[in-house]
């Protein structure tokens, strides 16, 4: 069963949908309502916060039961009122529950606003390290950016890590990012320095929103210790 403090809100959508549905000759499967990025990122942290305290208060053996299932009502209380069938991408000026996990042309990077800069200035950022990016597989050119470097905090934590790989191709240093480590509680390094698990991710675990809720120095921290770590390792594989 649900969480004691979960059910009232439980019972008013039920409340709600049962009214709708008298009301209205077929069921409405969403709401044509312009959502401003604000309204976004505000039902992005409502969201957030009525899954971590699901995670917090679910008990017993149902307790992954509870959790997916409020994972899904969430999930489709977004949906209804965004319009969308699927993970809305929100730019990087506001506050997702989730990382995203697509991969941008520079096109959308600059022209959505996940940075502030122009795409010379964008470009002369990627050269500097601040960001990176990688070549899709079997493709020679047509550079992408994963999404997940572009939401706050990451953009003021990242490059002194990112310095760290040197001349390390593209392509392991993406794995590197959204690879599962066990150091890290099993969160992939893109997740612990963002604060945020994977739009991807089903479960989060209690000793995994620990990690993630650490301040962002601390989290920074452990990516760096990791990657100096793995480098260290391979180096004495190597020589």
């Amino acid at each position: 069963m649900l969480p004691p403090i979960l059910q009232p809100l439980y019972h008013k959508l039920l409340k709600d949908r049962e009214m709708t549905l008298q009301s209205e000759p077929s069921v409405i499967e969403s709401w044509d309502i312009h959502l401003t990025q604000r309204d976004l990122a505000v039902l992005d942290r409502f969201s957030q916060l009525v899954i971590e305290r699901a995670d917090a208060l679910a008990q017993g053996p149902d307790r992954l039961r509870v959790l997916n299932l409020v994972k899904r009502a969430v999930s489709e209380g977004r949906q209804a009122l965004t319009g969308s069938g699927g993970a809305t991408e929100v730019p990087a000026n506001t506050s997702p529950s989730a990382l995203p996990v697509s991969k941008l042309k520079v096109s959308e990077v600059v022209g959505q606003g996940w940075v502030g800069l122009s795409q010379a200035s964008f470009y002369r950022a990627v050269d500097s390290k601040r960001f990176y990016c990688i070549t899709p597989a079997g493709r020679a050119i047509g550079k992408e950016f994963p999404a997940w470097q572009f939401v706050p905090p990451v953009p003021e934590l990242i490059a002194p890590v990112l310095a760290l790989f040197d001349d390390m191709p593209s392509s392991e240093i993406h794995a590197f990012w959204v690879s599962e480590a066990e150091e890290l509680n099993g969160m992939s390094p893109a997740e612990v320095l963002a604060g945020l698990p994977f739009a991807t991710r089903h479960t989060t675990h209690t000793s995994q929103w620990a990690i993630l809720r650490a301040p962002a120095p601390e989290r920074a921290r452990k990516v760096t210790e990791l990657v100096e770590f793995k480098l260290r390792s391979e180096a004495d594989f190597i020589g």
